[in-house]
């Protein structure tokens, strides 16, 4: 009776075995075409492990990567808009400290009406100097 039960059994074992055989090379065809994130692709749908992670633009990834990466993207431009922004401000606010040049001294009353003599007795020795411009003139007298 031994013979018999193994024989009884012997197909349905086979047949295990190949099934089993089958589902392992199924299995391993499927973490081949993992990518570095854990997930993979079955036609339009995108399957992921537990411990997948994000770090694959554009390829399968996890729910809420993209905008994960968004937010990130979005913090780090808020963050040089405000160094800039400060830049501005530090840099006006530097301005205004500055010290200004010093102004050239005013003519006094005096100081004026004496210039303005000058230049009467100078147009009236060089009656063609009137037509010329003030750097004009300045520079014909500086040669």
């Amino acid at each position: 009776m031994a013979a018999v039960k193994t024989r009884d059994f012997k197909w349905p074992g086979l047949a295990f075995v190949f099934v089993a055989a089958l589902l392992v090379g199924a299995a391993r065809g499927h973490a081949e075409d993992r990518n570095k994130c854990g997930c993979y692709k079955d036609g339009p749908t995108c399957y992921c492990d537990k411990q997948a992670k994000c770090g694959c633009p554009g390829e399968c990834e996890p729910r809420g990567c993209e905008e994960k990466r968004e937010r990130e993207l979005n913090k780090e431009i808020e963050e040089e808009t405000k160094k800039a922004s400060s830049g501005q401000k530090r840099t006006g606010a530097a301005e205004e400290r500055a010290p200004a040049r010093p102004a050239k001294p005013k003519l006094s009353a005096a100081q004026a009406k004496q210039l303005a003599k000058l230049i009467d007795l100078f147009l009236a020795d060089h009656p063609d100097a009137r037509g010329r411009s003030v750097e004009d003139v300045r520079n014909q007298l500086a040669e």
